[in-house]
């Protein structure tokens, strides 16, 4: 028997990776460039506040199906 989705589950889940990867990738790439630590931080910030979240909220592709019929 599968187990029911939560669809807001998988968006929370899917926007925290977003996050998580773009100010990585921003404080990494400040770092990089020479910035000392608080540089980074902003950068990471930014990075973040101006993620498009588009293609992350596209719940068409990756969303496991469920086999279950919904609650009534």
């Amino acid at each position: 028997m599968a187990h029911r989705i939560d669809t807001s589950s998988v968006v929370a889940e899917r926007v925290r990776a977003a996050c998580l990867d773009v100010a990585a990738l921003a404080y990494e790439d400040a770092g990089i460039r020479g910035l000392c630590a608080d540089g980074r931080w902003e950068a990471a910030l930014t990075a973040i506040r101006e993620l498009d979240l588009s293609g992350v909220l596209d719940l068409r592709e990756g969303l496991p199906v469920s086999t279950e019929a919904p609650d009534r």
